[in-house]
């Protein structure tokens, strides 16, 4: 069992790795650390809050042989922007027998819980990993568009105190979306620097989720079985262990069990792009990483990335991106 952390933004993130596997793995239920020294879990019984008008965030990666049900930190004054990356959840709210919002892996949505008496349900399994990002209700009212479904409607309820969701179907995690949230737990900034960082990232996420609640095609796994969803995460991580030498899609099937059309279909339903679409999108985001962070030359970029020459990188990276990936260099 891993830990499962909580941050602000003024203090740097204690490692997950402090502890080892043994250790966790002989523990009943998971560490909670605040980011002031205190124990979260002791802080909510305490009836304690966040700061007022301050980020937080937890992540969770935890290896589960039972159902574990937590309580959840509600309060009017925060909204959750919630990421299932590995594993299944759901949010109860009070005595509702039909969960508030499921979650499958690799999904996303924005949850306001007020006052209400809610709890987490997550599913046992072998990797379960989630973030959860409370954004203070004020900040989030301040982005959150003013017209239009579903943003007026989660507004609505916002002010009215009630629990929300902004969508009914959760929404993808993208390659853009998963770059945000290593940089956001990966941070290296501390102080005021970190708390600008993070706010910066905390509005990228939003900006993203929005543009995503804004596109009719939208995809859902609503009908997938479980065992389907595992195989198109064990394809993405295929794909991402052999980006310099992808293999065919015929043989990207067959390595996870399945075929060409469903790998096609499945994959689009979980990811909400093509696999070359995923792919290319995670290629772009770790270019342009790369480039801001290191001293590589542009054809040593494109080399580790796949590319075999440096011109198809670099009109690769214009397209997406609309500049040439020596501007950044410069």
């Amino acid at each position: 069992m891993r830990e499962n952390m909580e941050h602000d933004v003024s203090e740097p993130r204690t490692s997950e790795r402090d502890c080892t596997s043994q250790q966790l793995a002989e523990q009943k239920q998971p560490t909670f650390c605040a980011c002031q020294g205190q124990n979260a879990r002791a802080a909510a019984e305490a009836n304690m809050r966040f700061p007022s008008g301050e980020i937080h965030f937890s992540h969770t990666s935890i290896s589960l042989s039972s159902k574990k049900v937590v309580g959840c930190f509600n309060s009017e004054d925060f909204a959750q922007l919630y990421f299932s990356m590995r594993g299944k959840s759901a949010f109860r709210v009070g005595d509702r027998p039909k969960p508030f919002a499921s979650f499958d892996a690799h999904q996303h949505n924005l949850l306001f819980f007020s006052d209400a008496d809610a709890q987490q349900e997550i599913k046992p399994g072998p990797q379960v990993e989630m973030l959860t990002v409370y954004i203070p209700s004020d900040f989030l009212l301040h982005y959150l568009p003013e017209t239009g479904s579903p943003f007026s409607e989660m507004r609505e309820q916002i002010l009215a105190g009630k629990p929300a969701r902004l969508r009914n179907a959760n929404l993808p995690i993208t390659p853009r979306i998963m770059a945000v949230l290593h940089e956001l737990l990966n941070c290296m900034y501390t102080g005021y620097c970190k708390r600008m960082f993070v706010q910066a990232k905390v509005i990228e996420l939003l900006m993203l989720q929005f543009e995503l609640c804004e596109q009719d095609d939208t995809p859902s796994t609503n009908g997938l079985k479980q065992t389907d969803i595992e195989k198109m995460l064990h394809a993405r991580d295929l794909i991402l262990q052999n980006m310099e030498c992808p293999c065919s899609l015929i043989d990207l099937a067959h390595l996870v069990g399945t075929n060409e059309y469903y790998l096609k279909k499945h994959f689009k339903q979980v990811f909400g792009t093509t696999v070359f679409g995923y792919l290319n999108t995670y290629r772009m985001e770790q270019a342009r990483k790369m480039l801001l962070e290191g001293d590589q030359k542009v054809g040593d970029i494109a080399s580790a990335l796949g590319f075999k020459y440096a011109a198809h990188f670099t009109t690769a990276f214009k397209k997406h991106f609309g500049y040439l990936p020596q501007k950044i260099k410069a």
